[in-house]
């Protein structure tokens, strides 16, 4: 008895002490620790250890000024403190060292260098062609001391304008309603529609090779555009409803047209898409071509087509007249429209504003470089706080290891980006190229973490739901364990019962037969 007593006892213990919590830790989820309160202060200030320092050197032909540099310098910092920061930037104003500065630009470096030029009047004059700015002055600015602060002048509002306005007001920035969200990778997509049957042949291999790719060479340091191109036949996007029309806008175009069928039609691995659509009218329902078109020519090329910028999508060129049977659109006539196109495209990457030029594209395009780091970064914590706020409000949800060592990878290569921008001997051409690239990286990153596959499809069971799911196993499970283990307890108090009665009746028959046998002696 005392052998099935431990037996049962075994079972039951062996259930509570292993079975149960062996059974809640299989079935638990894995969460990998975050560092949400990191992540969170990062949620606060974004850029709170952002301090984004730019170096600029300063030469002087004519007169050799020895200090002009730290005076340039005062007139900065008295200029930058004089306007309240969201994000805190400084120009590091240092004398032009042909050692450093000339062998780094040997080897494509590129640095922002002020040349000191004496003349008989002041001004400035920014170089097309690299980041370095000509300071015209005369004679009476150096008796008045007046060339510090006009140089300081100049590069505060003029040559960094914008980070001077940007870096103010980054808060309170608004939404570009033109250009497309910022990406590294972008596709082209060029079409030419033919209102009518007849082949068609154009030169555009050519004009890409001849007018677009030096553009997209210099532009690769911020996006990397992916080209292809195609003719759609008897599609004129239904123009010749607007023939009655003497002048057209995009807002009434709008209404008439529908672009999404040439969006949809291919399939890209880029996440943005960005168009060039050439239409020429059909002939059957415009021989005279479109009304609203009005057009020109010059040396025998017709030139009779709009442009029209089209918000996030791209730019529509609308011919006026259509096109005739085995035409040849030459050269000649697609290097006005790819000018045209390369104008607007600046503005629908965020490169330009509505009515700016991209006069310093090499000032302008540096300048686009640490606007971009900064608003990745911004976007990279964002998504990591979501991700804190995912996992926080679904406390049984898995956090997989992979989603750790992206968030701290994510996390170290922020560090990364923040030293380089810091650094006061650094902010060459290869220096914002590394940070806008890493950048890039760490928005990648952090999406990566927070597009998991299973924290997407979001795999976790509560724990009711858990003991709901293991009861049919438990419930039958427990009720063998539990009532066997009574009923051998029981058992044992039955028997031991059983015997303290007859042990009672034994010893009261005991006790009769000896009063019997006493009774007999007498």
């Amino acid at each position: 008895m005392f052998l099935r007593k431990a037996v049962s006892v075994f079972f039951v213990v062996l259930y509570v002490v292993v079975g149960v919590p062996l059974w809640y830790k299989l079935t638990n989820i894995y969460r990998a620790p975050l560092p949400t309160s990191y992540i969170e202060s990062l949620h606060e200030d974004a850029f709170q250890d952002v301090h984004v320092v730019i170096p600029v050197y300063i030469k002087s032909e004519t007169y050799k000024f020895p200090d002009v540099h730290d005076a340039v310098q005062v007139q900065v910092n008295y200029l930058l403190n004089s306007r309240e920061h969201d994000i805190d930037w400084s120009l590091q104003v240092l004398p032009y060292d042909e050692g450093v500065v000339g062998e780094a630009m040997k080897r494509g470096d590129d640095f922002h260098v002020v040349s000191l030029v004496l003349d008989t009047l002041s001004g400035f004059l920014p170089a097309y062609d690299s980041k370095e700015i000509t300071v015209l002055y005369d004679d009476e600015a150096v008796a008045t001391n007046d060339l510090p602060f006009f140089v300081a002048q100049t590069l505060v509002e003029h040559v960094f304008t914008i980070e001077w306005e940007k870096f103010s007001n980054y808060k309170s920035k608004k939404q570009n309603s033109m250009a497309v969200s910022y990406t590294p990778d972008i596709h082209l997509s060029i079409s030419l529609l033919n209102g009518g049957g007849y082949p068609v042949e154009w030169e555009v291999e050519k004009t890409l090779k001849n007018f677009f790719t030096p553009f997209r060479e210099f532009i690769s340091p911020l996006v990397n555009f992916t080209v292809d191109t195609s003719i759609i036949y008897h599609n004129d996007l239904n123009l010749h409803a607007l023939n009655n029309s003497d002048n057209v806008t995009w807002t009434e175009l709008s209404h008439t047209i529908d672009l999404s069928d040439l969006s949809s039609m291919n399939y890209y691995k880029e996440f943005t898409t960005l168009n060039l659509a050439m239409v020429f009218p059909d002939p059957a329902n415009a021989p005279e071509g479109l009304n609203f078109i009005h057009g020109k020519k010059k040396d025998n090329i017709v030139y009779d087509w709009s442009s029209f910028l089209v918000p996030q999508w791209g730019v529509l060129v609308i011919n006026k007249h259509p096109l005739t049977s085995d035409s040849v659109i030459s050269e000649s006539y697609l290097e006005p429209v790819m000018f045209q196109f390369v104008a607007d495209l600046t503005r629908l990457i965020g490169l330009t504003s509505e009515n700016d030029e991209l006069n310093t594209p090499y000032i302008t395009i540096d300048s686009f470089k640490r606007l971009m780091t900064l608003q990745n970064i911004e976007k990279s914590v964002e998504t990591l706080w979501s991700l804190v706020k995912l996992i926080t409000s679904f406390q049984e949800m898995a956090v997989p290891q992979e989603v750790m060592g992206n968030v701290t990878q994510a996390l170290d290569l922020r560090l990364e980006i923040i030293e380089l921008l810091n650094n006061p001997d650094k902010g060459g051409d290869f220096v914002w190229n590394s940070a806008l690239a890493k950048s890039n990286e760490l928005v990648r990153l952090t999406e990566l973490a927070f597009f998991h596959g299973e924290m997407v499809q979001q795999n976790f069971m509560p724990l009711k739901h858990k003991v709901s799911v293991y009861l049919p196993l438990f419930g039958p499970l427990s009720i063998v364990i539990f009532m066997g283990f009574v009923y051998v307890i029981r058992e044992g108090r039955t028997i031991n019962d059983a015997t303290e009665e007859e042990e009672i009746v034994e010893e009261t028959e005991n006790e009769k037969v000896k009063e019997n046998v006493d009774i007999t002696e007498q």
